[in-house]
């Protein structure tokens, strides 16, 4: 697998060295040595982990067909970080898997955008790879500024495979996405990803204390008559409830049905694809989850801006920054919130009922992007 590095100039590269020669001590002013400070870990924003590398200068989203047409395994889609599953025409879905702490040698099956694509690859920063366009996509893209590299200009840096059929077998090198990375500077600038929540050691904490505070009242006020203590009481024991438990979550239509299965063992969601294991075609390994989110939207029939009338294939429309209703999967429980986003540059935020921001478990994430055509359930 590959990563991408950071290129540090010699003279800093020599004064680390020399820092590290000296024990990790730096003259302070009085003459006397003092232990230098430790460098603070790298957090990878998207899974919440810590790095041992240098972090790029921005993700990649790669655009993989799902169809049960022999799309399904896909290669090295096990290395995303972030997975997100889109309702597209035909009551399909296609993935945009976003990579960033790892570039695996080589992507596909590769597949078209659509122009809703684009606005996830706004929303990380993020060069985008695909094969060619849904009606609106390409001058969206161009007009939005995202780097991206597409088969339907950048031929020569695709290739077919021969174990499956077209349109399932364009594939793309690493290196064919570095070279033309490296020559128009696209990852020259580091990009600022806004992070997720995670529950972290800070997040631990406030639950231990909020736990705390609710049993402290609940001893106090349990017994008062007055009804702002008894509805100070009724909120401290909400805070001491158990969260509900889900052991699955289930998303079909008549063109996909995939399901993420609480694994108790191993505290993640393992992946199915019409029960089967939903597996990663170079590995051969069953692909699974920290988190799994829900991400509820509404999609209408795309019109054509020509004709007036019904996109002929039933491309569909949707608006990345309606907002609307999300769930979020993790360690066996389901959290009810709901999705904003500021403006199309923006970072999608999900808060629970209480406002809060969803706290991820970290790890790697599947998100189902649910319009109405799709079916989602869980239990």
């Amino acid at each position: 697998m590959k990563k991408l590095k950071r290129r540090f100039p010699l003279i800093m590269i020599a004064a680390m060295a020399l820092i590290l020669a000296m024990g990790m001590t730096v003259l302070t002013g009085c003459g006397e040595t003092a232990q230098a400070p430790e460098p603070e870990p790298i957090i990878n924003p998207i899974t919440g982990l810590e790095s041992d590398e240098e972090l790029p200068a921005r993700p990649v989203v790669v655009s993989i067909p799902n169809a049960p047409d022999g799309a399904v395994p896909q290669s090295n889609i096990s290395y995303a970080d972030i997975i997100y599953e889109f309702p597209v025409e035909g009551m399909l879905t296609r993935l945009q898997a976003v990579y960033y702490s790892e570039f695996p040698d080589k992507f596909g099956p590769i597949r078209s955008v659509r122009y809703y694509f684009v606005d996830l690859a706004r929303e990380y920063k993020a060069a985008h790879v695909g094969y060619g366009w849904g009606k609106k996509a390409k001058g969206y893209m161009e007009e939005c500024g995202i780097p991206h590299i597409n088969g339907m200009q950048d031929t020569e840096l695709f290739y077919r495979v021969e174990d499956k059929a077209a349109p399932n077998d364009a594939y793309i090198d690493w290196s064919s996405i570095q070279e033309r990375a490296d020559k128009e500077g696209w990852f020259a600038e580091p990009q600022k990803i806004r992070p997720f929540k995670f529950r972290d050691k800070e997040w631990r904490a406030e639950q231990k204390a909020a736990r705390a505070e609710a049993e402290a009242l609940i001893a106090e006020k349990g017994d008062s008559k007055k009804q702002e203590d008894i509805d100070a009481v009724a909120e401290a024991e909400a805070v001491l409830a158990e969260p509900e438990k889900a052991s699955s979550v289930t998303v079909s239509s008549i063109g996909c049905r995939s399901e993420c299965k609480y694994n108790e063992e191993t505290k993640l969601y393992d992946r199915f694809w019409y029960g089967e294991p939903y597996v990663d075609k170079e590995t051969g390994e069953q692909l699974s989850f920290s988190n799994v989110i829900v991400q509820y939207v509404h999609s209408d029939r795309m019109v054509d801006s020509d004709t007036g009338l019904l996109d002929e294939k039933g491309r569909l429309e949707i608006d990345m920054a309606a907002g609307g209703d999300a769930l979020l999967f993790t360690k066996g429980e389901v959290v009810k919130g709901k999705w904003s986003r500021r403006d199309l540059s923006s970072r999608t935020v999900f808060k629970d009922e209480n406002g809060k921001q969803f706290r991820l478990t970290p790890g790697k994430t599947w998100v189902y992007v649910v319009d109405q055509n799709l079916d989602c359930e869980y239990k």
